[in-house]
């Protein structure tokens, strides 16, 4: 053996030891950078919560109004309020937008908006899907695990606006009536 070269046994150890401090390097970086779980919520029961959230859907210029009866009461859990087609009541808890969507035959993801009857609205060169909740652009995928709260104002925007023009169209969504968002009684706020 030449002076100056490692034997085989000491390069084996190096190797090893080497990859225990990788793992514990792993290990400590998980713990400190826990990776996140996304749970869809489950859907609570009948009368676990009582909310109310606003919701246009714009094509371009135009709104989409879901205002035929057959959107109406689809489900106990979540419709739309008293023939409004834009204020959407929860009555249960882990109500997302598109537990709501799904209730009424209207489904969206990254690439299109599809609602019966309807040719579906589909993400092409020019235009997009963006979808606006309390002034915050969210990506479509996360909305599944975001459960609705009280006065949530949700824009589903196809069209090619971004920025201010998107903004301005975020501004249209419909106040929640006062009437419709009285606290109970006895509750100041």
């Amino acid at each position: 053996m030449k002076s100056g070269s490692l034997s085989p046994v000491v390069i084996a150890w190096l190797c090893a030891g080497f990859f225990v401090v990788l793992a514990l390097g792993a290990r400590f970086w998980m713990e400190v950078h826990p990776v996140e779980t996304r749970v869809v919520p489950p859907l609570g029961a009948l009368d676990s919560t009582h909310l109310h959230a606003s919701i246009l859907i714009m094509n371009a210029d135009q709104p989409i109004f879901l205002c035929d009866k057959k959107y109406m009461l689809a489900s106990q859990e979540v419709h739309f309020e008293d023939d409004n087609c834009s204020v959407v009541h929860a009555h249960a808890t882990g109500v997302t937008l598109m537990t709501f969507l799904d209730s009424i035959d209207v489904s969206l993801d990254d690439t299109c908006l599809s609602i019966p009857d309807r040719s579906p609205l589909c993400r092409s060169e020019q235009e997009m899907l963006r979808v606006v909740v309390n002034g915050m652009e969210m990506n479509i995928a996360d909305l599944r695990f975001r459960e609705l709260v009280n006065n949530d104002h949700i824009l589903i925007n196809y069209g090619s606006e971004s920025g201010s023009a998107l903004r301005f169209k975020y501004n249209q969504v419909p106040s929640i009536p006062v009437s419709v968002n009285q606290p109970a009684s006895g509750q100041i706020f």
